[in-house]
């Protein structure tokens, strides 16, 4: 476990052994009614879709009303201050994508395996299994714990504990694939349904890779077998939205080059005589996310485009 400035055993959080409904409202910092009203229009989220770093596909994102993202949130906070393995990244404050890249970047061989709809296949009843097993609560503060942070049997996409939630459901299962990556003497990661196994030396990757698949369906889980990928010493090796070089540096993907590039044509010759729209305006806007998380990676990238960018952003406030 990483010992963390702010954490603390899981012993120590504000929620275990909680057993009345009170003393749950109180750390919710909800009033009765409030609370109440949100648990009763549990159902209230609505779908949108966004692109998936480093990909052309498009994710499903089901997202909660204020009321229901506010307790979600309380919870979010209080759950963030449990001690957890320094694997993790997804979820954790302070980290990102990135830091799943960095995390690899001394090594020369790497083996990345996805969960096949991980989301879709997270179910209620080990989110419910963790708030009394875990968190050691009273069976009807596990329930509505439960009901806060699940929606359809399953964990929704875009709350805001849904990647903290994702693995705390999981987390016998990630402690034994860290236990088995552990004993091939890899590096793992974890970021959401990625996972990253990488070493400085050859190791057996089709074995390992078989025993994380038994693992992975004894938790009613599996491989997404067609991206299950092993990169040899003098192969650019992707890892969630970054690339490590065999010279082990991080560097921009080339389809969020591309990206950059391509839309940056779009907007480039807007001036002070152009009528801006609505969807100019969201182009704008993507488009200088896009040049932000270029430069997250490697700050040097697209310096020119970043400024002309910036120059078109303020002419759209005019």
């Amino acid at each position: 476990m990483s010992k963390l400035r702010g954490k603390h055993p899981i012993n120590q959080c504000a929620l275990y052994k909680c057993r009345s409904k009170k003393r749950l409202w109180h750390l919710l910092e909800a009033e009765d009614a409030m609370f109440i009203h949100a648990v009763e229009s549990i159902r209230k989220y609505h779908s949108f879709n966004i692109e998936k770093k480093g990909s052309d596909e498009k994710r499903k994102i089901t997202a909660p009303d204020s009321e229901l993202k506010y307790l979600q949130s309380r919870i979010l906070k209080l759950l963030q201050r449990i001690e957890r393995p320094s694997w993790l990244v997804s979820g954790e404050k302070g980290k990102c994508y990135i830091d799943n890249g960095r995390a690899h970047i001394s090594s020369n061989y790497m083996l990345t395996i996805d969960i096949k709809k991980f989301y879709d296949n997270c179910t209620r009843e080990p989110v419910y299994r963790f708030f009394i097993d875990s968190i050691m609560t009273a069976p009807d503060i596990a329930k509505i714990l439960t009901d806060i942070v699940t929606y359809q049997n399953g964990i929704p996409t875009g709350c805001p504990t849904s990647q903290m939630m994702a693995y705390y459901a999981y987390q016998k299962m990630f402690d034994e694939i860290a236990q088995r990556s552990s004993s091939y003497g890899c590096i793992f990661s974890l970021y959401v349904d990625d996972m990253t196994f990488s070493n400085e030396v050859r190791f057996d990757y089709r074995k390992l890779s078989n025993e994380i698949d038994i693992i992975l369906r004894k938790y009613g889980h599996k491989p997404k077998y067609r991206k299950v990928r092993y990169y040899s010493k003098s192969d650019y090796k992707p890892v969630t939205g970054t690339i490590v070089t065999p010279w082990h540096t991080l560097i921009v993907p080339n389809n969020l080059q591309e990206k950059v590039y391509r839309n940056f044509q779009k907007i480039k010759k807007i001036d002070s005589n152009t009528i801006i729209t609505k969807k100019t305006r969201k182009e704008i806007a993507s488009l200088k996310g896009q040049i932000q998380a270029t430069k997250n990676i490697c700050p040097e990238l697209f310096p020119e485009i970043d400024r002309l960018v910036k120059n078109i952003a303020l002419l759209t406030k005019q």
